[in-house]
């Protein structure tokens, strides 16, 4: 799906997380799905065009996006997971995966995904979770194999990601990534690789920088996961290769890094009154009841990519309340063109 914005455009804001407060879970689901989607799906394709380029391969072709709440409006059950992610995984084969389940049986599906995810802290940042179901102990050693194999490489570009693996039990933490694969920590709650979580705001000169960076690393080790799991042999030393030409050549340019640090000067200015908070609750409403879209432009949160905001009709400068009355929605573009000295009503 083609998107209006492009990824200067996107932010993440510190109110955003006030949305994992909304008490009722359907509708809590759905405003985190059409409030964070948009915005976490641009992202994503603007890194999969980057590691298009760096690993020379179409991301497309092999992976799919996957999305968490998968709520839908007519479930019978709606479940919080206390969280927002999207990225991919592999596509569905014809053939069974040379990973066996519990069971016994074969898998499917692949049990790699590699996302970026929104926590209710108001913080976003990059994981690979190389066994979301409990695997086979065959293809936990073939992993735990070519990490060893390829460690005095791999290592070292993790450190310089600042990406670190984490377990369900802590204790294992600070063991080497290869040794601390083992069948205890193996499903949803087991073993992870994480970047740095990056506090809101979070645009593209605060923290998307460092997130494209190491989700671009670790895409190299879902990559040679799924490549096991299909039984083909992955090509992890090259990946990590490429990646290291591309991240020295990104890190030489000195002039970009120094041109970001000042554009920050830019978070310190004070929002326009028009867009004071609004508490969770009615904020979400106005939303709602504007069906995300736009009043003035017309593009929407889920087909057009846009951020959506929460303007005040007549600006709290001159008297307006927070009433719903006095409540529209607008997108970032259109609300800055209103600033707090017009009292549109649109």
């Amino acid at each position: 799906m083609q998107h209006a914005n492009s990824i200067d455009e996107v932010i993440f804001e510190e109110k955003d997380a006030q949305i994992f407060n909304i008490p009722d879970t359907k509708t809590k689901l759905s405003t985190l799905q059409n409030y964070f989607f948009p915005r976490l799906e641009i992202l994503l394709r603007h890194t999969l065009d980057i590691v298009a380029q760096v690993y020379q391969v179409n991301p497309y072709e092999r992976m799919t996006f996957v999305y968490c709440p998968s709520h839908r409006e007519k479930a019978k059950e709606n479940q919080d997971f206390g969280m927002v992610h999207i990225g991919v995984g592999a596509k569905r084969g014809k053939k069974p995966l040379k990973i066996i389940k519990e069971n016994g049986q074969p898998f499917v599906l692949h049990p790699t995904y590699l996302t970026f995810k929104v926590l209710p802290s108001g913080t976003i940042h990059a994981e690979l979770l190389p066994f979301r179901q409990g695997v086979d102990d065959a293809y936990i050693k073939n992993i735990s194999a070519i990490i060893r194999k390829h460690g005095s490489m791999l290592l070292p570009l993790l450190s310089l990601a600042h990406i670190s693996h984490r377990t369900y039990d802590r204790s294992h933490e600070f063991l080497p990534l290869y040794q601390a694969m083992l069948p205890e920590e193996i499903g949803s709650e087991g073993i992870r690789l994480v970047s740095p979580k990056y506090y809101f705001p979070v645009n593209s000169d605060r923290g998307f920088r460092e997130l494209t960076v190491a989700f671009t690393l670790l895409y190299a080790l879902a990559e040679s996961f799924i490549c096991i799991g299909e039984g083909q042999e992955p090509k992890l030393r090259t990946r990590l290769r490429q990646f290291r030409r591309w991240y020295v050549r990104i890190g030489n340019d000195e002039k970009n890094v120094e041109e970001k640090q000042e554009s920050l000067e830019f978070l310190e200015l004070s929002e326009l009154n028009s867009y004071s908070f609004v508490r969770a609750g009615k904020w979400w409403a106005v939303l709602a009841r504007d069906k995300w879209k736009c009043l003035s432009c017309g593009r929407s949160a889920r087909e057009d990519g846009v951020s959506l905001e929460v303007d005040h009709i007549i600006p709290r400068s001159k008297g307006g309340s927070d009433e719903m009355i006095n409540l529209q929605t607008l997108c970032k573009k259109c609300n800055i063109g209103k600033s707090n000295k017009d009292s549109t009503r649109l």
